[in-house]
Order: structure tokens, then C-alpha cells, then sequence
């Protein structure tokens, strides 16, 4: 597990969400650091703190996307939308958890929030992106 370098293999084509993109991917990389750089007596409040710019930051990200999805008529728009549900839930349990104190390392919470952000640009993205090239939006 590392940081994530952006790539071209990220762009969806539109300059505003590809902004997006490289703004979560320094907010992840800024976790990153946060998370697995200090010792665990600081790691409480550094971590809920990251956890919890991270989903404030997917929540208005979610939204934006899922309006340009409706403006370009993306017909997997419902699919689309549930998993970003389905993320936003699991980071709620992450802060929630370790709001709480529940075990967890911070290993596994980047991995997880790495393997979804990555698999959802590079995957499910990229599938309303080859949609929008073929219908010349």
C-alpha cells in the first residue's frame, strides 16, 4: 500500500470532476501520511480528523458527479449512485468505529479507501466517460 499518483488512466474527460479526483487523491494521500506516519497516542484525533475530511470531501463530490451523470443521461445513473451509497456508509462505520475505539489498523482503513478510490475511477468512472464519448455529449 502507497500513495496514489495521478495518472491519465484516472481522467473521465471533464475537466471539473478530474479536478475532483486529483483534490481526493491529495486528501487520501494527506491521510495517508496522517494515519501511518504517527505513533498511536496521536493517532486518535489525526485520524478521525482525516477520516472525516475525507467523507465531508466524498459527500460533495458524490453530489456533483451524480448531477453531471443526470445532465448527460448516464442510464446506469441509479447503479452509479448506489455506490457511492455504498462507500459513504463504509466510511461512516470507519469514523464511526474509530470514533469509538473499536480496533481496527490504519493499514487496513487506507487499503480499504485505497482500493475503492482507485477501482471506482479507474472501473466505474470511466464507464459513464466511454457513455459520454459515444454519444458526443
Amino acid at each position: 500500500m502507497a500513495k496514489i499518483t495521478w495518472s491519465e488512466s484516472f481522467s473521465v474527460g471533464h475537466e471539473d470532476i478530474d479536478n475532483q479526483h486529483k483534490q481526493w487523491i491529495e486528501i487520501y494521500n494527506e491521510s495517508y501520511d496522517k494515519m501511518m506516519g504517527n505513533d498511536y497516542s496521536v493517532l486518535s484525533s489525526i485520524g478521525i480528523d482525516a477520516l472525516k475530511r475525507m467523507q465531508t470531501y466524498a459527500q460533495m463530490h458524490f453530489g456533483f458527479e451524480e448531477k453531471y451523470l443526470e445532465q448527460i443521461n448516464y442510464p446506469d445513473l441509479a447503479q452509479h449512485k448506489r455506490l457511492h451509497e455504498i462507500f459513504e456508509f463504509q466510511l461512516d462505520r470507519i469514523n464511526k468505529e474509530f470514533a469509538e475505539g473499536t480496533p481496527r489498523l490504519n493499514s487496513e482503513i487506507m487499503k480499504t479507501i485505497e482500493n475503492w478510490l482507485v477501482g471506482h475511477i479507474q472501473q466505474e468512472d470511466q464507464k459513464y466517460n466511454t457513455f459520454r464519448k459515444n454519444s458526443c455529449v
